[in-house]
């Protein structure tokens, strides 16, 4: 009987310590290729060569070398160890069916091209810790559309689908998979780094930062469908391959301020055109590489802007008939002491007053109220927040909003704006077109304000017609209009931004 109790013991202790190995080995990810499928130097992931689809890094690794997962087609998610500092070059490119990772917070850099190539991947955190970045380490990761990077990061944000400097000065890059054909570069980036737009096969139409100097080398190679590109006259060279086999490339707008095109810039351009004028360097580079030119004195901007507006028009559009079709009208009975009915409207609902009744109270200007008041918390006012809206009358912007972000209120039914105390930008087209403003207070905060951002609005058309002087100066010393003679023209004291199109530009 002992030794039946014995038997029984040890055999339940032994099925224990299997069951424990197993679930040892699916943890540390050595499943599909034992412990040797980890090939370590020290605290550095020098190769895995295991077949799992979920693979655990070991706790110990500090570092993953270059090339360590490069071209391994089983792995579809890598955890990575919290100790982790260092993703080297091309460490994970060609992963094809890598569908997601997790940066840690202890990871300080990223090298370049390090998930080159895996086209599956869609789903990335980026850590708090990261301030190496690489170039490329995305490119080619065609379903990629947008990536979260951690709100304690100081270096890094992703906005509209482009991974830049927190400060919004360096592009790193587009992510390949975002989906719209066009972009309008924030005035605040000062520098593109390379490979930054590589493969970004949907990117059609750009316009470039007014700070920008330098096209970097590869900046722009291998987008296919590039068809127009639109630079100030701060850009002074193209760089090596910048736009190399952009094959649908053909609208370019060389200012007169670029001094060097280097020989490989526009290799594989076949249907290239620049637009610049007679006796520029652009010139004489377009005679020297038979590339054909139309004469354009004046800095033209491109047809980004227009595809932007169509773009958000037609979601709009989309929109309001996906409403309208979904939701129709409900009316709910009421008795005599009631004042009005209440309908459903683009899901919001509303008060429908009777004649004499009382006061009016809409659903949807409570609506965009509140989303206001949200959107203050996070500092800025989002693009094309409130695009199109045709409930809006006067606006209190709230405190504490920074930033007004392009096309923010643009084509909107908007009479009158205040904008608060502490507001430092205005971006690119916020109030364009509209055509009811006839009222703008501008704190002594605001120290940019973007292109057409009050382009078709009664307030500066008046201004145009019956203000005093000549130059239109608001904000923090912001020369946003000028009526008089192109010889007269002078930027006057104390002007910091020139917001305006010159008249000799």
């Amino acid at each position: 009987m002992k030794k039946r109790i014995i038997f029984s013991i040890s055999a339940v202790f032994i099925l224990v310590l299997a069951f424990s190995f197993v679930l040892s080995m699916q943890k540390t990810g050595v499943a599909g290729g034992g412990q040797e499928a980890f090939q370590m130097d020290g605290s550095t992931l020098m190769k895995y060569l295991g077949s799992s689809e979920v693979v655990y890094v070991p706790d110990s690794v500090q570092v993953i070398a270059q090339g360590a997962f490069e071209d391994n087609d089983y792995i579809k998610k890598v955890v990575l160890p919290s100790k982790l500092t260092t993703i080297e070059y091309n460490a994970f490119a060609e992963c094809d069916n890598l569908l997601e990772i997790d940066i840690p917070d202890r990871v300080t850099k990223i090298g370049s091209a390090a998930f080159a190539n895996c086209k599956s991947l869609s789903d990335v955190y980026i850590g708090k810790s990261v301030e190496e970045v690489g170039s490329g380490i995305f490119a080619g990761c065609t379903d990629l559309q947008d990536l979260d990077v951690s709100e304690k990061s100081t270096t890094l944000t992703c906005l509209d689908g482009v991974l830049m400097s927190a400060d919004r000065t360096y592009v790193y890059q587009m992510l390949p998979g975002r989906e719209k054909p066009f972009y309008i570069m924030n005035n605040k980036v000062e520098e593109i780094g390379q490979y930054a737009f590589w493969g970004c096969n949907n990117l059609e139409h750009v316009i470039l930062s007014d700070k920008i100097q330098e096209i970097s080398p590869y900046a722009f190679s291998n987008a296919a469908n590039l068809k127009s590109v639109s630079m100030s006259f701060a850009v002074t060279e193209i760089s090596m391959k910048a736009f190399e086999d952009c094959g649908n490339l053909e609208q370019i707008y060389i200012p007169d301020s670029v001094l060097k095109i280097h020989e490989t810039a526009f290799d594989g351009c076949s249907k290239l055109n620049f637009y610049t004028a007679d006796g520029t360097y652009g010139g004489m580079y377009a005679k020297e590489k038979s590339i054909s030119v139309t004469n354009t004195p004046i800095y033209s901007l491109s047809y980004a802007e227009e595809v932007e507006e169509d773009y958000y028009q037609a979601i709009k559009e989309e929109k309001e008939k996906s409403e309208q079709a979904a939701n129709a009208p409900i009316e709910i009975e009421v008795g005599p002491d009631v004042m009005g009915y209440t309908t459903l409207v683009g899901n919001h609902a509303v008060i429908l007053m009777d004649s004499g009744a009382g006061e009016v109270v809409s659903g949807a200007n409570a609506q965009w109220n509140d989303e206001l008041k949200e959107m203050a918390k996070e500092g800025s006012v989002e693009a094309n927040a409130f695009y199109g809206v045709d409930t809006l009358k006067d606006v209190v912007i709230p405190d504490g909003v920074k930033e007004i972000d392009k096309f923010a209120f643009a084509r909107s039914s908007l009479t009158s704006v205040t904008i608060p105390e502490g507001t430092e930008t205005i971006g690119y087209a916020a109030f364009y077109h509209c055509d009811n403003l006839d009222e703008v207070a501008i704190p002594d905060t605001v120290t940019y304000i973007g292109d057409k951002a009050f382009a078709h609005t009664k307030w500066l058309e008046n201004w145009y017609e019956n203000g005093e002087g000549d130059y239109l100066i608001v904000g923090d010393g912001v020369l946003l209009a000028y009526k008089g003679k192109p010889e007269d023209y002078k930027i006057p004291a104390g002007v910091k931004y020139v917001a305006c199109e010159t008249p000799n530009s």
